[in-house]
């Protein structure tokens, strides 16, 4: 069932927009696993977009056919994560924020993947939430979108 991101006065905060990448890193191993579960472990309120459970799977498909891993546990991981955007988030349709996302992506030469996060953080007036490090550097240097990414130290 998708819940609405439209709050009512008695709804909690803005939820966090969780991309793609952050959503995989806790289900799939990866390198900001911990990081991104602190994070999260204390929050109710979550976003995302429906793509998640594509780009989710396309991590897992890369998890067996790349790199080799074992195919039982990745089916498994694939479904808990499937059932944690389900279950835990907002679910936004693309189709909702694409202009914006287009422009907001063509203005500053960011893939529209990437921009259509970028753009429901915005639209929520909220963060969001990635383990992407490139994504992270490259939206830190852009003056209109500081601190619509959620604060998170990539150095171990």
């Amino acid at each position: 069932m998708q819940r609405s991101p439209i709050q009512s006065r008695s709804d909690p905060p803005s939820p966090l927009v969780l991309d793609s990448s952050a959503i995989a890193s806790i289900f799939f191993k990866e390198r900001y696993e911990d990081k991104i579960i602190q994070i999260i472990e204390n929050r109710t309120n979550f976003a995302t977009l429906d793509i998640a459970y594509a780009e989710v799977g396309s991590v897992a498909w890369k998890s067996i056919a790349i790199f080799k891993q074992a195919q039982e546990p990745i089916r498994e991981a694939l479904r808990q994560a499937a059932n944690f955007i389900t279950d835990n988030c907002t679910i936004v349709t693309s189709k909702e924020i694409i202009n914006e996302s287009f422009e907001l992506g063509s203005k500053h030469k960011i893939q529209i993947c990437d921009s259509l996060f970028l753009s429901l953080a915005k639209k929520l007036k909220t963060q969001v939430l990635t383990s992407d490090e490139r994504l992270h550097s490259k939206i830190n240097e852009i003056k209109e979108l500081r601190g619509i990414l959620f604060p998170i130290n990539f150095i171990d």
